[in-house]
């Protein structure tokens, strides 16, 4: 009488692959908010039946926004490096869900370059913030989902993987506030960004920095 034995396909070799791929789509998604700053807008309009040039320079286009945006990504980027960094396997769900916040990280650039030109538009606000906040939680599903079928390794302790778990979540939150700040006005959504992410991201990591994390 045969035992039939079911072994599990090995994905191990998909790490380094995500991983470079991931480095090249933060390196993009980065690049994105730069060049929207520092690209010389040329706009030709008609002006009682003349051609004229209007010319938008760096200090005419809606500077903090892409600022910001630029900082939520460098966050990212750390936990992405973190977790990732600190995996031993991976299995075909876990690369779905890294594909899915890839994909997020592929469309948070356009929904940022929108800004500067639908920023009177509460949706437009509340989309980008969305997007960014979904980062977030496909971030906090990745880390979960290693942990839950033994894919990281020893050195990430319980600790420190509930600890991470509420660094990532701080996005999310932050991200639901700002989207109710977008029907307020651009304004109050714009403070909101500015602030309550670093302030987040700032007053975890000095937790972390305490208990030793």
């Amino acid at each position: 009488m045969s035992t039939k034995v079911e072994t599990l396909r090995d994905y191990s070799y998909f790490l380094d692959y995500l991983k470079h791929l991931g480095m090249l789509l933060f390196a993009i998604s980065m690049t994105t908010p730069i060049l929207g700053l520092v690209v010389f807008d040329v706009e030709t309009e008609i002006v009682e039946g003349d051609k004229v040039i209007d010319s938008q320079l760096i200090w005419d286009k809606p500077f903090l926004p892409y600022v910001a945006g630029f900082i939520i990504l460098v966050i990212h980027w750390f936990k992405f490096v973190e977790v990732h960094h600190s995996m031993k396997n991976i299995n075909f769900n876990h690369i779905l869900i890294t594909f899915g916040f890839f994909f997020l990280l592929c469309l948070y650039p356009y929904f940022e370059m929108n800004i500067e030109f639908t920023s009177d538009q509460p949706h437009s606000r509340a989309i980008f913030s969305l997007v960014w906040g979904l980062l977030g939680i496909f971030s906090f599903w990745k880390l979960h989902h290693a942990k839950n079928n033994g894919m990281l390794k020893d050195e990430l302790s319980n600790e420190r993987i509930k600890v991470l778990s509420n660094e990532i979540l701080a996005d999310p939150v932050v991200a639901l506030v700002c989207v109710g700040l977008s029907y307020v006005s651009f304004s109050a959504w714009l403070i909101g960004m500015v602030a309550l992410v670093p302030i987040a991201n700032y007053i975890l990591t000095r937790i972390s920095i305490k208990a030793g994390y």
